[in-house]
């Protein structure tokens, strides 16, 4: 025989697992992606995905290798979104991305209201970053530039020098 004690204990047992299935489930749809800034990282899709949406493609970007794998690049510090929708056109995940900073390796100094950023690994060398003193990023970036032709124009001559004919 049950009695009317055993049938309340039940009901409340049943009421806390469905609370704890609740929060449970709301805590897997809070989950985050998380990427680091400048870096990418692969999703692999439970289903093949006919369409993908970032929210904001300044925080995050994508790259489709295929209908049930992405890489997701963080290109700036914040949070968006990425919807994926089937053939049809329902939605299949919604998923929060969220683009970190680099681990510890990454410094900013800030000099009243400006900022410098730095990537310390292995010794601290300057990084463009957004938020930083436009002057010095301009300068940085130019300076990259400079560099990077430099050594496509040498490495061009170091071409031709191994593959040129002599007169």
């Amino acid at each position: 025989m049950v009695t009317r004690h055993q049938i309340k204990r039940g009901a409340r047992v049943t009421t806390l697992g469905f609370g704890l299935a609740a929060l449970l489930a709301g805590g897997a749809q809070a989950s985050d992606f998380l990427v680091e800034m400048n870096k990418s990282k692969a999703l692999h899709l439970p289903k093949p995905v006919a369409t993908l949406m970032v929210g904001n493609p300044a925080v995050a970007d994508i790259t489709i290798e295929n209908a049930n794998l992405v890489y997701v690049m963080g290109k700036s510090y914040g949070r968006t979104n990425l919807v994926a929708l089937d053939a049809e056109g329902k939605p299949m995940l919604d998923l929060n991305i969220s683009v970190v900073s680099q681990n510890a390796s990454a410094v900013t100094l800030t000099r009243g209201a400006g900022q410098i950023s730095y990537n310390c690994t292995p010794r601290c060398e300057r990084v463009p970053n957004v938020g930083d003193d436009p002057a010095s990023f301009d300068t940085l970036m130019q300076q990259m530039g400079d560099a990077a032709a430099a050594s496509s124009g040498a490495g061009s001559a170091g071409a031709a020098g191994a593959t040129g004919t002599t007169r």
